[in-house]
C-alpha cells in the first residue's frame, strides 16, 4: 500500500479557492445535502476549507475509473473523517487534467464510526461500565 497522490493541505487549499479551483460532482453534492446537510456546492467547498473534515485518515489512492480520458491516468484519494460527534464521513477527490480539483465523493461512511468503540473501551478502563 502507498500513500496519498495528492498533497490533503493543497486540496483543502484548492476548496478554499471555491469554484474557480474546485468542482464537486452532482452525486457527491447530492449526498453531502442529504448526509451532511450541504446545500450547494460552496457550503461543501467552505465545510472542507474551513476544517469541517476532523481527523482525515488516509484510505487510498487509486486510478480513477470512470476516467474520460483512460490514456491519461488520474489517482483518486479517498478518506474517512469525522465531523462533529455523531458524523463520520467519507470523501474522494482528484486532480482534473485541467487543474481543478474535483471532488467525486462525499457522503457518510458506511464502516461503523469507530469512535464509539474508542469511547466504550476508555469508559471500561476507568471502571465506569461493565463488561
Amino acid at each position: 500500500m502507498h500513500g496519498p497522490s495528492y498533497h490533503y493541505t493543497a486540496f483543502c487549499a484548492g476548496c478554499a479557492g471555491g469554484p474557480a479551483c474546485t468542482i464537486v460532482s452532482k452525486g457527491a453534492q447530492q449526498t453531502a445535502r442529504s448526509d451532511f446537510g450541504l446545500n450547494t456546492a460552496a457550503a461543501v467547498l467552505e465545510f472542507v476549507a474551513e476544517g469541517g473534515l476532523e481527523s482525515p485518515s488516509f484510505i487510498s489512492s487509486s486510478v480513477w475509473l470512470n476516467n474520460p480520458d483512460p490514456a491519461n491516468t488520474i489517482m483518486v484519494d479517498s478518506y474517512d473523517f469525522h465531523s462533529g460527534p455523531t458524523l463520520y464521513g467519507y470523501i474522494a477527490f482528484l486532480k482534473a487534467p485541467t487543474g481543478k480539483w474535483l471532488i467525486k465523493s462525499f457522503k457518510k461512511n458506511d464502516k461503523p464510526d469507530p469512535r464509539p468503540n474508542l469511547m466504550h473501551a476508555a469508559l471500561l478502563k476507568a471502571g465506569l461500565i461493565a463488561a
